[in-house]
């Protein structure tokens, strides 16, 4: 679902309009100013969006996440010296 952002020319208002569909935002007329109500508007070229934790690619994520899953169940050396030492 395609979010694009417009701007009114009379009031210079920012707003957004969602579209269900990418083929129903092609045919599309500007949507009024939502502010003032004026068909008066422009499609502003915006940034994407990324979806995912800081834009990191799932691959990426999942690479770290069996990282941190080896890391966990891997004993310290001191904790094993300080178990034998406990033992004597």
């Amino acid at each position: 679902m395609p979010v694009y952002e417009f701007r009114c020319i009379d009031c210079g208002e920012t707003f957004d309009k969602l579209y269900r569909q990418m083929i129903s935002a092609q045919g599309a007329e500007a949507p009024p100013c939502p502010a003032c109500g004026s068909v008066n508007t422009s499609r502003l070229v915006s940034s994407f969006a990324v979806h995912g934790p800081a834009g990191i690619d799932p691959g990426q994520v999942a690479a770290e996440q069996k990282q941190a899953q080896r890391a966990a169940s891997v004993t310290s050396k001191e904790q094993i010296n300080k178990w034998r030492s406990a033992k004597k």
